[in-house]
């Protein structure tokens, strides 16, 4: 068995205070998830917090973070805190802030807001209010202000109001981290976001050292980010580009040394057997692309086949699945007998393995008819679903 793969970080200099507060969002019920992925990274006082861990480093700390990070959405970088208990005291706090540290007059830049308080109710009158008292400064020093786009800002800032506090941080990634680069804009998203299926294969124990099977892989996400997990590939490594290269502090040669560290780390797979399959061809195609477009082709095979024809294993592997679970009552009465057999399939044919099902009805769950080890509450976008542990005797 191979042992557990992390990724291999060089550290840079000695122990020293943080130089900056960082805060990766996430979904809900993944926190303690990159709160541990942080702690392998090496962050500094990493503590979470809802949807989210806050932590603290230098700059090779933030691309590490960006270029490694499985189950964040992105990287917010703090800029300051201050009183925002009404409208004068949020622009006088925003226009405080040293902002030529962070673009100059000829930059774009977009404010997002979020939360709010008795006196500042609406996002967007607080998002106005914060560029308000940042183009305004900058109006004050130089005679020219920045201008605003908000679809591809070279500085996107993130407003977080709560109670009389109000945190201002850029955003260090850009496209949200879900986006890898490896799968092409066709036929939609797909239906598990990659930092959700990320998150479903850690919290399954997966460590990229033993079989891993997806018998409904839809468009292949699981197989994918298991394969970038057994190869120690870093998520960020696929040519995406992050935010931070647009920033004032970006350090191109800082950032192309955590690039060839993140490349050396890359491990050769002896042994590791990803395999996926699913009853629909145009799914099977679509998770081929996936497979290509990460170059992880040579550790994952994908079929066509139905579960129900799932070769007999034995011994030491995971199954993990996330099938469809309907949103409406008629679908879900019709995918009962899916999961009754589902279930019957991974008595028969899997065991020794472990199984880890995610779902969004209770209902289906239940029609597995396997004990359950452990659920766990996850969110598929807005839907409230369970990842359904099984130990399979």
């Amino acid at each position: 068995m191979k042992k557990t793969v992390r990724p291999s970080v060089r550290k840079r200099g000695g122990s020293r205070p943080a130089d900056f507060r960082f805060f990766a969002t996430t979904a809900p019920g993944l926190e303690d998830v990159l709160l541990s992925e942080l702690r392998r990274l090496g962050a500094t006082d990493p503590e979470k917090a809802v949807r989210g861990v806050s932590f603290g480093g230098d700059l090779g700390m933030l691309y590490r973070a960006n270029l490694w990070l499985r189950t964040a959405t992105r990287v917010l970088v703090k800029i300051a805190e201050f009183d925002a208990r009404d409208r004068d005291r949020l622009y006088r706090g925003s226009m405080a802030v040293a902002w030529e540290e962070h673009l100059t007059a000829d930059m774009t830049l977009a404010v997002d807001a979020v939360g709010g308080n008795p006196e500042i109710r609406h996002t967007q009158f607080a998002s106005q209010v914060v560029k308000d008292g940042i183009v305004d400064r900058f109006r004050d020093k130089v005679g020219r202000r920045p201008s605003v786009n908000p679809k591809q800002p070279d500085l996107q800032i993130n407003a977080r109001i709560n109670g009389d506090r109000c945190i201002l941080s850029w955003d260090s990634s850009g496209q949200r981290l879900h986006r890898r680069g490896y799968r092409p804009s066709f036929g939609g998203p797909a239906p598990l976001q990659e930092t959700l299926a990320a998150g479903i294969l850690l919290m399954s124990g997966y460590d990229g050292s033993d079989e891993l099977i997806d018998p409904m892989c839809g468009s292949g996400t699981i197989l994918v980010e298991a394969a970038m997990m057994a190869k120690n590939l870093a998520p960020g490594l696929l040519g995406r580009e992050f935010a931070f290269m647009s920033h004032l502090s970006f350090n191109r040669r800082l950032w192309s040394n955590e690039l060839e560290d993140a490349r050396r780390a890359v491990r050769e797979v002896d042994g590791c057997t990803i395999r996926g399959s699913d009853v629909s061809e145009d799914s099977v195609r679509a998770a081929r692309t996936a497979v290509l477009g990460a170059g992880v082709d040579d550790i994952v095979a994908v079929r066509r086949a139905d579960f129900r024809a799932l070769a007999v294993s034995e011994g030491a592997g995971h199954v993990v699945t996330n099938p469809p679970y309907g949103e409406r009552l008629g679908e879900i009465n019709r995918l009962a007998d899916l999961y009754s057999d589902l279930g019957d399939t991974l008595k028969q044919r899997c065991r020794g393995m472990t199984a880890h099902v995610l779902t969004g009805s209770k209902f289906l769950a239940g029609k597995i008819g396997l004990k359950t080890r452990k659920r766990d509450i996850l969110w598929n976008g807005p839907l409230e679903c369970r990842l359904l542990h099984f130990d399979l005797f």
